[in-house]
């Protein structure tokens, strides 16, 4: 009899540990959309430098409207990338950074990855310049889930909030507390993954004031201690990352809206990709459009794999 019992019991543990790995497995993030996106490329054959390149809908009448601080869209043209905006993009990194920004559409807002693997360091964030601080200079320090502000930050935190929302704080509002670590997450024993709160966390600096919200704490390659975060200037702030060269430079493709609205890419509405005085497009050559949404790809659907008329 105990001989069945421990088999019936090793049975159930067997079972349990298979319907978790299983339920581990099948995990979805709440990221990204569901619409799709279609593609409808234009024939152009001139060498003009302001040639309109495609236009982008959604599809089907039940598409969300996405919001262009966390939407970054670019063409592919023979394995060059290119950005598309409302004016301004990223500039490409060329070696792997501790701090990885990278600008939305709409030109105002960097989404932010933080190497926070170090076990035995911070990683020292300087916000305003969205690049890596140090132990006297900085913003915010991470290190897997611990993140503190800096001694000379005031902030506070709004919950059920996100980043599309207006927002404002009196001064008297802010806290100078930086010897507690946030509490940003919740952990999901479930599945085991760490699932930022939602809500947005407004700091000053240096009489600069800011807004962020915590997007994910894994990378791409779903790889954990890489919290990523959504930043934006707020009342008008100076964001001395939009204007360094380095980070930040003139967009080769611009994102042209029907309604010009720089906020919301409407469920219903055709948006077009355009050159900016710069012919990204020759004879010969093949595009694709390549769009993400919170960091996550959107399905496209192209037309065709389009190549230019000579």
């Amino acid at each position: 009899m105990w001989k069945r019992i421990a088999i019936g019991f090793g049975l159930a543990i067997v079972l349990v540990v298979a319907a978790w790995s299983a339920l581990v497995l099948s995990y979805e993030s709440d990221l990204g959309t569901s619409n799709t996106v279609v593609v409808t490329f234009e024939t152009v054959g001139s060498n003009n430098s302001d040639d309109t390149l495609a236009s982008l809908a959604f599809k089907g009448n039940d598409a969300e409207n996405l919001s262009w601080a966390s939407l970054q869209v670019s063409v592919d043209v023979d394995g060059q990338s290119f950005g598309c905006s409302f004016g301004s993009q990223s500039t490409a990194s060329q070696s792997p950074m501790l701090v990885s920004p990278k600008l939305a559409a709409d030109g105002l807002t960097f989404t932010t990855e933080i190497d926070a693997t170090s076990e035995t360091s911070f990683t020292h964030f300087a916000l305003p310049e969205q690049g890596l601080g140090n132990e006297t200079n900085y913003t915010m320090r991470f290190s897997k889930t611990d993140v503190f502000f800096s001694e000379d930050v005031l902030w506070t935190y709004i919950p059920d909030t996100t980043m599309d929302d207006d927002v404002e704080v009196n001064a008297s509002e802010l806290s100078a507390d930086s010897e507690n670590r946030l509490d940003w997450y919740d952990y999901d024993l479930a599945v085991h993954r760490v699932d930022p709160k939602t809500g947005v966390y407004v700091i000053e600096q240096h009489g600069m004031q800011f807004k962020l919200q915590f997007l994910t704490y894994y990378n791409a390659d779903d790889e954990s201690r890489y919290p990523t975060i959504m930043i934006a200037a707020l009342n008008g702030s100076d964001f001395p990352a939009l204007n360094n060269p380095m980070l930040v430079s003139p967009s080769p493709c611009l994102i042209v809206a029907g309604d010009e609205d720089t906020q919301l890419w409407n469920g219903s509405e055709t948006i077009l990709l355009r050159e900016n005085d710069q012919n990204i497009w020759a004879a010969g050559q093949t595009i694709s459009v390549i769009a993400t949404y919170e960091g996550v790809e959107i399905r496209i659907i192209e037309t065709e794999q389009a190549t230019v008329s000579g």
